[in-house]
């Protein structure tokens, strides 16, 4: 946890002395939150962004998370009928992919995004 709190602070200290990437392509880091209701768990993890322009105003976007694992005390009963509890680790992989539509030209710039992807969920005792 903290290492990445150290990252996310040299990441807020670096970006003013990042420009533009450019009209082609676009990048970056963001944070990830994810709360999941069914263990009332919150999850927070780290995650990358790129995008292409295919045509003047329209991107191809795609983006990655990686959420770090989360234990908590799973309650099962075992055949003889005793109770077991043990920890549960949840690692959550996210990914988006879709296209950007932009509409403005001058200092606001609407946008539409649609897109779809997946979220995998890796059970295991392993660490991260």
């Amino acid at each position: 946890m903290k290492r990445m709190l150290l990252l996310m602070c040299l990441g807020v200290l670096l970006v003013p002395c990042v420009r533009a990437q450019g009209d082609h392509i676009e990048a970056g880091v963001f944070a990830d939150y994810f709360r999941m209701s069914q263990t009332d768990n919150n999850y927070l993890g780290i995650g990358a962004r790129a995008g292409w322009k295919v045509f003047p105003h329209i991107k191809l976007e795609g983006e990655m998370a990686y959420d770090f694992d989360q234990g908590f005390g799973e309650l099962t009963t075992g055949t003889g009928g005793n109770i077991v509890v043990q920890n549960a680790n949840i690692h959550i992989l996210h990914g988006l992919f879709g296209p950007k539509v932009e509409l403005g030209h001058g200092r606001v710039r609407p946008f539409v995004v649609v897109k779809g992807g997946f979220d995998k969920f890796f059970v295991n005792s392993c660490p991260t």
